[in-house]
């Protein structure tokens, strides 16, 4: 019997929900509205990199908290992707399958990673 082995070439893309930003900015002020993001893509880049570690420590109760920690941030600047794919990190946490978490916190860190990485380029957040 011979396995095969697929290849796959993940092309994640963190997409920012324009009326949300849209709907900070005109509650808040632009300048407000970017404080809070900014506040919140660097809350979001440390709690990634909580949940790396979380991980690599095999420390599930840390890391299902910081995972559902992420949910809010994400939420609040319009990062419903992020959200999401939070809530698939605690399923597959709960339900204990080791390789679907494996996968699906890939790509969690490489979703958040490329939503930071926008911020920072200063690419136009619809703010």
């Amino acid at each position: 019997m011979v396995d095969q082995i697929s290849v796959l070439h993940p092309r994640d893309t963190a997409h920012f929900d324009e009326d949300t930003l849209d709907t900070l900015s005109r509650d808040l002020g632009p300048n407000v509205a970017e404080n809070i993001l900014c506040r919140a893509l660097e809350d979001m880049a440390q709690r990634l990199a909580q949940i790396r570690d979380h991980y690599t420590d095999a420390n599930t109760p840390a890391l299902r908290k910081t995972v559902r920690s992420l949910v809010p941030i994400a939420e609040q600047i319009g990062l419903a992707g992020i959200a999401a794919i939070s809530e698939d990190v605690l399923i597959c946490i709960d339900r204990d399958e080791g390789v679907a978490l494996a996968a699906t916190l890939c790509r969690l860190l490489r979703t958040g990673e490329i939503a930071i990485a926008c911020a920072d380029l200063g690419l136009d957040l619809s703010l």
